[in-house]
């Protein structure tokens, strides 16, 4: 039988059985909360089988003794404290043992003074559930310094192999130098590059011996007062290892302006020296950038963001030449946000509705005929206008559109193609290839199904990949082009000249066309002694029977110097500029 009733007062009663009544004030109702709440708390952070054990026993009797006051379940919770004083003995936790040992004299008090005087024994009873309380608090205190141990250690482990401190140990000696520095301080990280190809060929353990002797010249460059000091342990370094190929330090700008520059530079010109690991002669180089440590309200994880979006908002942008050192910009952030716009918007796109083909042609220098049109994606943004396809390209890769993007551009290549065929124009079409993952078996058969749908002869689509993705090519995709040319596709290489020893690194691969870059392609003043320098490559390229294409050319100066250096013809807004695909078939019947 369980029956209900407010006595006087805030006292409830609970009447449980005939005899049995539980008197309940706001007093013990709190107690109750409080060790119910502690031990759920305790038992789901991670501790020994002991101690969730002690957890559950004590929660239980405590409750019960607060709402009974019975002596025998008062015997049982010092069981249960002389289980967490031995467990504080094991540990060492002197925190835990001043709690336990407090509980047991308050026990100690309570079970004399109960035959003397009533009122001692009722507060030494307050005293060891108030101690009881004390102890969940400090036990989950104690579990959430554990944790923070645990990661520091961790992020000291993590980078023992190089020696060096991580990310935490950064953060400290930062702070600390923060608060005794007042100077101007830049932060700079250092980006080691070319070790894929070392893991790929030579295996993971040279890659992580080259690392540390990698990492090791870097340190040597540190050696300035004015570099900030990182304690790690019993050891002290100059730099911090962020992770991967991922380095960073903080000097100040007391005794220089151009300080972080100058180091810069040097660890650069270290890494320009070849490293000897095991019987392999192997370069590396690197890139950097920076950002002044008053960015950013000075927090240092917002300024590591910062340098790290730098490097990062570089490759995005998909240059060609990607520049050495990076300073940190605002704007950067800006370019960030409407990336993150602009996936957003991609994530959800009717790209057969809002992207568009522009064609842009190829003129001939021997009879001012066209070679070949190239069509350009452009995407018909709702509020920027009209975006090329440079700057949304990345982007698309990042949203997983690569492909049915890629898919789409080629079906309307071969539509645009079948329309010239029945008007009786000869004109190939060329389309770009922007990421290594559509050189794979299944788009190449997609390209020869298409072919044949449209009953076209394959040389009447070209195939243009970019130079800079040709460099990073493995064994399986440069397969894939040469099964393209055995199917009779026509290749080209786009804006050639950033990379200019590209197919040497690639002698299995054979193009029918070569297209110099707009930095090779400069008026013949800018260009100084390099001339026969380019002059050179295109004579390389027609001896395998290369055509060679000047890209970029925008005025007449332009177009006899790509024709002096023996190109057979030449692309750019000399002739004209992009225009909207769905005017290419009467443009061509007034230019033929």
């Amino acid at each position: 039988m369980l029956s209900i009733s407010t006595a006087n007062g805030s006292v409830t009663e609970i009447l449980l059985s005939e005899g049995i009544v539980l008197l309940i004030t706001p007093l013990t109702a709190g107690i109750v909360g409080a060790v119910l709440m502690g031990a759920l708390a305790l038992l789901l952070t991670r501790s020994s089988a002991t101690l969730k054990v002690a957890h559950v026993t004590s929660a239980i009797v405590a409750v019960s003794l607060a709402l009974t006051g019975d002596a025998i379940l008062l015997y049982l919770l010092t069981l249960v404290l002389l289980l967490y004083l031995f467990e504080g003995l094991q540990t060492h936790r002197s925190g835990m043992l001043l709690i336990s040992m407090t509980a047991i004299i308050a026990l100690i008090s309570w079970v004399v003074s109960e035959y003397v005087w009533v009122s001692a024994a009722q507060y030494s009873a307050i005293a060891i559930v108030v101690m009881y309380i004390l102890l969940l608090i400090y036990q989950t205190y104690q579990q959430t310094e554990m944790l923070s141990r645990e990661e520091e250690d961790s992020d000291d482990i993590e980078h023992e192999s190089l020696g060096l401190p991580g990310r935490q140990s950064f953060k400290r000696a930062f702070n600390e130098y923060r608060q005794t520095n007042g100077h101007s301080c830049m932060l700079v990280l250092v980006r080691l590059m070319g070790f894929e190809q070392v893991n790929f060929h030579l295996g993971r353990e040279f890659g992580d011996l080259l690392l540390a002797q990698s990492a090791n010249r870097v340190a040597q460059c540190l050696q300035s007062g004015d570099v900030m000091a990182i304690t790690h342990g019993n050891e002290t370094a100059k730099m911090a290892h962020l992770g991967g190929l991922n380095f960073a330090f903080v000097c100040s700008l007391q005794h220089g302006n151009h300080l972080h520059e100058q180091l810069i530079e040097e660890i650069a010109n270290s890494t320009l020296k070849p490293f000897n690991v095991g019987s392999c002669t192997l370069e590396i180089t690197m890139r950097a950038s920076y950002v002044n440590c008053d960015e950013e309200m000075g927090q240092l994880e917002n300024l590591i963001s910062c340098v790290f979006l730098a490097l990062d908002s570089q490759i995005a942008t998909h240059q060609q030449s990607l520049q050495q050192v990076v300073p940190y910009q605002q704007r950067m952030q800006i370019h960030r946000l409407e990336q993150q716009v602009r996936l957003s918007e991609l994530a959800k796109i009717n790209f057969r509705s809002e992207f568009e083909l522009y064609f842009h042609p190829v003129i001939r220098h021997e009879d001012n005929g066209i070679e070949f049109v190239e069509l350009l994606l452009r995407w018909q943004h709702p509020k920027q206008g009209i975006l090329s396809a440079h700057e949304f390209i990345d982007d698309i890769r990042l949203v997983g559109l690569a492909i049915p993007v890629a898919q789409y551009v080629l079906e309307r290549a071969c539509e645009i193609a079948l329309a010239l065929k029945m008007e009786g124009i000869a004109v190939p079409i060329s389309i770009n290839v922007f990421g290594a993952e559509l050189l794979s078996e299944s788009f190449i058969e997609f390209i020869d199904y298409t072919l044949l749908h449209h009953q076209l002869s394959p040389g009447a689509i070209i195939i243009e990949c970019p130079a800079n993705m040709l460099a990073e090519l493995n064994e399986q995709e440069i397969a894939m082009i040469s099964r393209l040319k055995s199917l009779g596709v026509k290749m080209c290489v786009d804006s050639f000249g950033d990379a200019p020893l590209v197919l040497a690194k690639v002698p299995a691969l054979r193009f029918d066309y070569v297209k110099l870059s707009r930095s090779m392609t400069q008026e013949p003043e800018s260009m100084g002694h390099t001339k026969s320098l380019v002059k050179g490559i295109v004579e390389m390229h027609q001896e395998k029977d290369c055509l060679v294409i000047g890209e970029g050319v925008e005025s007449t100066g332009q177009l006899e110097f790509v024709k002096s250096i023996g190109t057979i013809a030449a692309q750019g807004f000399y002739f004209s500029r992009p225009q909207n695909s769905n005017v290419l078939i009467s443009w061509l019947k007034q230019n033929l």
